[in-house]
């Protein structure tokens, strides 16, 4: 045997170690543009002070995870060199190649397995082209799947060759051939989850679900698009209380639940904007504080935490989310890397790329399944309990793991429309998760939206024919450019009960105008029986037992607002690199939490730049910001059939008592925040 005798034990290791180096470096060098986008030498390293914080929290996040990258190539190159010595015990009367051509070439055989495997179930990777052969169909399989049965084939024929009982192998290569076999299984399949969560007992008093679906427009879609795509949240709001005019009072993710938790404003909590510090955040009592006090286990869970910090220190005794900070937004480029993406979808993966697993903001690799995994794996059946989760697949990029991403408004509905699609299912199976735990046994049910979405349709904008050019473009786009949209700040809101538990009355719809102020007093009732005290909302118990009352609801004033937009976010370019660039300015990095936060020196501007707007039952009167050192403009329309006019002056009681109404209690709910001359008499 001149090959094994030309070749020691452990030659050709150092060789594999240094392939995996090289291939590494490549796909660093490959993402460096992505990189670049979020760690440019300018802007951004100035704002974020990335360079002084990399000593701390989010410095050692990124060790962490350049540590487990660098460990999943040593893997492969440790796999090359253990299918090499393979080879040559298979057949070692006929290996004649030197051990580092087969290192060399078992190596390449499975970089490009990796990199078809990458391509072909990450489509959106920045490694992958959907319109390449490799992720096109043959027959009914991808040339990929050809690829591994063929590998798979040759090592298992490798290893029954190497065990033949003639052969008298030792004992340590019969241990490396059997392994070698299974890691190179392990590399390129994904393992499934098992719950380990017993059902819940049935408690007296009922418990709470709250599940938000981020982006969701109140009509679900848009009207009049063909068949339905939402067959489950359909059926769940057969059966439910649905309020059709409830509306958000900042039509973005931070604002939005921080509202439903609290039942206050922003402007009362001062959670004026997505990633506000969180020393100027005055939530005061939640929901979670509320029912954790009367007995409740409280859980807060989420596939997406970059824009909305909302963590323990909410009320919640359990939190299932992706890591908070700097890194989950640079680990969610940065991390895609061929290895990378596939290891985050087997049970290791998920310890040693947190951030990459079962989260929406690595859309390349985000499965919606994987997420409800995660719910089931580690939510806590008991009760009673609050459970608040948030499911963000319909937000913006739409898209997630084998879908392409929209690139253009053109493409953004279609996409939105699928990904609308997917979250029904989606919500399905989170329901049949609570369902399988007992939750569903004795608990109550909110539906809701966050926020809308515009979609550039016909119904998105109440400018159109009086307008301005851009302000008519701002309001067709996203959520939370514009008061003059209203499916950016309509929102779907539904009350369910299920098992035990009871609503007075049966399912309902109901025309009052209503908040995500009122989800927090009206849930606090049902699980304690007393509505809190000191919060902006309202509790709908009451109105659901006696209907009639909801009358009284008519005269009711609500308020939203908009929130921080760049120039590319409001020109309905949502590209990450322009969005970044231009918004790094506006945020620094807490290298104590590594949590990225709005500057709170830029709150001023901020604060200029936001559109207010009152709305009744049926008009609506908006603050429109102009260029800075000139006055508020005042839009007041029907919310029904709009046509907005200008008021140059404050309106006359007499003569128009609704806009009146409108002015000042706009005036009273933003003090010191809008233009209020000419003085009112």
């Amino acid at each position: 045997m001149p090959s094994q005798r030309r070749n020691s034990r452990w030659s050709g290791l150092l060789l594999s170690q240094v392939l995996a180096l090289l291939v590494f470096a490549g796909c660093l060098w490959w993402v460096h543009r992505k990189l670049a986008y979020i760690l440019p030498i300018d802007r951004v390293t100035l704002s974020l002070s990335v360079q002084e914080a990399l000593g701390g929290v989010l410095g050692r996040q990124l060790l962490a995870f350049a540590a487990a990258a660098w460990l999943c190539h040593a893997f492969l190159g440790l796999a090359a060199f253990a299918l090499a010595r393979l080879t040559e015990l298979a057949a070692p009367e006929r290996t004649v190649a030197r051990r580092s051509l087969l290192v060399t070439g078992w190596f390449a055989l499975l970089v490009g397995l990796a990199m078809a495997a990458n391509a072909t179930w990450f489509t959106s990777s920045i490694f992958s082209d959907e319109h390449s052969w490799i992720v096109q169909d043959i027959g009914d399989w991808k040339p990929v799947i050809l690829g591994l049965t063929v590998v798979m084939a040759l090592v298992v024929g490798l290893a029954a060759r190497a065990l033949w009982p003639a052969r008298r192998t030792p004992s340590w290569r019969l241990l490396a051939t059997c392994g070698t076999a299974l890691v190179v299984a392990l590399i390129f399949v994904p393992l499934g989850a098992v719950s380990s969560a017993s059902p819940a007992s049935r408690p007296d008093r009922p418990t709470i679900v709250i599940i938000g679906i981020d982006s969701l427009r109140d009509d679900l879609v848009e009207p009049a698009v063909g068949p339905t795509i939402t067959p489950h949240i359909d059926s769940f709001l057969a059966q439910a209380h649905r309020f059709e005019d409830a509306i958000s009072p900042l039509a973005r993710t931070f604002g939005s639940w921080t509202t439903i938790l609290t039942g206050r404003h922003p402007v009362a909590t001062n959670a004026r904007v997505n990633l506000m510090p969180r020393e100027l955040v005055r939530e005061g009592e939640t929901l979670a504080d509320a029912l954790r006090a009367a007995g409740y286990r409280t859980t807060y869970a989420t596939d997406e935490v970059r824009f909305a910090n909302i963590d323990a220190s909410y009320g919640f005794e359990q939190v299932i989310t992706p890591p908070v900070g700097a890194a989950d937004f640079l680990l969610g480029y940065a991390g895609d890397q061929p290895l990378v993406n596939l290891a985050t979808r087997t049970p290791l993966g998920r310890w040693l790329f947190p951030s990459n697993t079962a989260n929406r903001a690595a859309h390349v690799t985000y499965d919606p399944d994987d997420f409800v995994d995660r719910l089931d794996r580690e939510l806590d059946g008991s009760a009673p309990a609050l459970l608040a989760i948030h499911l963000t697949l319909a937000h913006w990029p739409y898209n997630w793991s084998g879908t392409p991403t929209p690139r253009t408004p053109q493409q953004y509905r279609p996409a939105y429309r699928r990904a609308v699609e997917r979250v029904d299912r989606q919500f399905e199976q989170v329901m049949r998760v609570l369902a399988e735990k007992g939750v569903l046994e004795n608990a109550v049910i909110v539906l809701l939206s966050d926020h809308g979405e515009a979609l550039g349709g016909p119904t998105d904008s109440m400018l159109r024919s009086t307008g301005k050019a851009r302000e008519v473009w701002n309001s067709l786009w996203g959520h939370g450019t514009s008061v003059m949209s209203p499916n950016q700040y309509r929102v779907l809101l539904a009350l369910r009960p299920f098992g035990e538990a009871r609503l007075p009355h049966g399912p309902a719809r109901h025309h009052w105008p209503v908040s995500l102020e009122d989800v927090r007093p009206t849930l606090e009732e049902i699980a304690t029986g007393l509505a809190p005290e000191g919060v902006d909302g309202i509790s709908l118990l009451p109105y659901l037992a006696e209907p009639a009352r909801g009358d009284s609801l008519a005269a009711r004033i609500r308020y939203t607002e908009t929130d921080f937009n760049t120039p590319s976010t409001l020109a309905g370019r949502y590209e990450s690199s322009g969005i970044i660039d231009e918004a790094s300015v506006y945020y620094e990095l807490d290298p104590a939490s590594g949590w990225v936060q709005f500057r709170p020196d830029r709150l001023p501007e901020l604060m200029a730049q936001k559109q207010r707007a009152a709305l009744s039952a049926d008009y609506l009167l908006a603050a429109m910001p102009g260029t800075p050192g000139t006055p508020v403009r005042y839009l007041y329309t029907s919310r029904q059939n709009p046509h907005p006019r200008v008021l140059e002056a404050p309106p006359d009681r007499e003569a128009d008592p609704e806009s009146r109404r409108l002015w000042e209690s706009l005036q009273a709910r933003f003090p010191g925040e809008l233009e209020t001359s000419p003085a009112v008499p």
